[in-house]
C-alpha cells in the first residue's frame, strides 16, 4: 500500500512539472517594432527586414508599432506580391502604439502606407512559428492531456499490481 502511494505522489508530481514546463513554453512577449527607431521611415533599406530576422516570433506574440513624428501607417498586406509592389490596401491602422497580436502561425507583411515610405524601406514580413498558416486544426499535448495520460497509466498500474 505504502509503495503505491508513492508511486502516485511521483506521478502527480511528474504531472505537476509537465505543466509548468508546457505553460513556460507558451510565454507571450510584445515587441516594439524597431525597437529604439520605432516605426518610422528607416535609416537603410533593410533596417525593418533586418530587425525582424533577428527576431523568433510565436503564437501568442505582439507587435506594437510606435510612431513620434511624422505621419505613418502600419498596413497589413495579403500577399508576398503586394508586398513587394508596396500595395497601399489592405488592413490600415493609423494611430500609434496600435498592438497586433498573433494567434497562429503564419507569414504576414506590414507596411506604411504614406506617399513613399514602403519604397524607402519602412515594411516588414513577420513570420510567426514556421511561417506557414495551419491548413487544419493540428492536435496538441495540453496539460489536460498530459495528466489524463498519467492518470490512467496509474490506475493501470493499481489494478495490475
Amino acid at each position: 500500500m505504502g509503495s503505491r502511494l508513492c508511486f502516485n505522489i511521483v506521478g502527480f508530481l511528474m504531472v505537476a512539472s509537465v505543466g509548468l514546463l508546457l505553460q513556460g513554453a507558451n510565454a507571450a512577449n510584445t515587441y516594439i517594432v524597431g525597437d529604439e527607431l520605432g516605426w518610422v521611415v528607416p535609416p537603410n533599406s533593410s533596417y525593418y527586414e533586418e530587425w525582424a530576422n533577428s527576431k523568433t516570433f510565436q503564437k501568442g506574440d505582439s507587435l506594437v508599432f510606435n510612431w513620434t513624428t511624422g505621419t505613418h501607417t502600419a498596413t497589413q498586406v495579403s500577399t508576398k506580391e503586394e508586398y513587394d509592389n508596396c500595395t497601399k490596401m489592405g488592413i490600415i491602422l493609423v494611430d500609434p502604439g496600435v498592438k497586433v497580436t498573433f494567434n497562429e502561425n503564419g507569414t504576414h507583411y506590414f507596411l506604411c502606407s504614406e506617399g513613399t515610405h514602403c519604397q524607402q524601406g519602412q515594411k516588414m514580413i513577420i513570420k510567426i512559428g514556421d511561417g506557414i498558416a495551419p491548413s487544419f486544426a493540428a492536435p496538441s499535448l495540453t496539460v489536460a492531456a498530459a495528466i489524463s495520460a498519467v492518470l490512467i497509466s496509474t490506475i493501470v498500474t493499481f489494478f495490475l499490481n
